[in-house]
């Protein structure tokens, strides 16, 4: 089922997209609908993401392992090493 939603975009936003959908032939909802799609599949591997998933801890541990990451720097969070583990 679909449903109608309104944002508000500022004039310059507008603008590009209706000049990108247009030189793409695709109205500018589709546009938008893409671009969404996108940024969703783009985050729903981010760890934040993957973590308010889990369901065993309660709201306050989520809260605070949320505050405890945000916190971390780009060099914490760096991946120096990468097993696969096949189960």
């Amino acid at each position: 089922m679909s449903k109608t939603i309104s944002l508000k975009i500022d004039d310059e936003l507008f603008n590009n997209i209706k000049r990108v959908s247009n030189l793409f032939n695709v109205s500018s909802s589709e546009f938008i609908r893409n671009a969404v799609i996108k940024e969703l599949e783009d985050k729903k591997n981010d760890f934040i993401v993957r973590l308010s998933n889990v369901e065993y801890c309660d709201d306050t541990e989520e809260k605070e392992i949320t505050q405890l990451l945000n916190k971390l720097t780009d060099d914490d969070i760096k991946i120096v090493k990468r097993d696969i583990i096949e189960l």
